[in-house]
């Protein structure tokens, strides 16, 4: 992955609350490049440190759940994954279709086939809508083993 290109889209990141964070738009941005290259380059634990201290800084937001669930699945970790991306927080956010496209990225890294098929085609509707989700779930599934 590129430096500068980030899996969550610049637009999304505008969503989450400025007023109420400790971090700038700016910040959160380039704190979340960092964590996914990271963790993308097999450096979970650093991705894993940059996205505590993002919720730490914003506990009520859902994108430090994404990353950190991605770190997780990483790491092998894949039914604390399923547990961050299922939150209330996640879902009740515009990351929401993010979380099916990692959520299906999870299937996939712990190889269940099965799994990843019943959950694509149960939540392919909503991916559809959200073009950007359904772009990265593509690009993780064509880069990762």
């Amino acid at each position: 992955m590129a430096a500068g290109c980030s899996l969550i889209s610049a637009s999304t990141m505008n969503s989450t609350n400025a007023s109420q964070s400790l971090l700038k738009k700016e910040d959160r941005q380039m704190f979340v490049e960092l964590g996914i290259v990271a963790t993308s380059n097999f450096l979970s634990w650093e991705g894993h440190a940059l996205f505590g201290q993002l919720l730490l800084a914003d506990p009520a937001e859902a994108y430090p759940r994404l990353g950190l669930a991605y770190c997780k699945m990483m790491g092998g970790q894949f039914e604390e994954a399923h547990k961050l991306l299922k939150s209330s927080i996640v879902e009740n956010s515009s990351f929401k279709d993010y979380a099916l496209a990692l959520r299906g990225l999870a299937f996939h890294l712990a190889k269940q086939p099965e799994e990843l098929v019943k959950f694509f085609k149960s939540s392919e509707s909503s991916l559809q809508e959200n073009l950007p989700a359904l772009g990265m779930f593509k690009t993780l599934l064509e880069s990762l083993p």
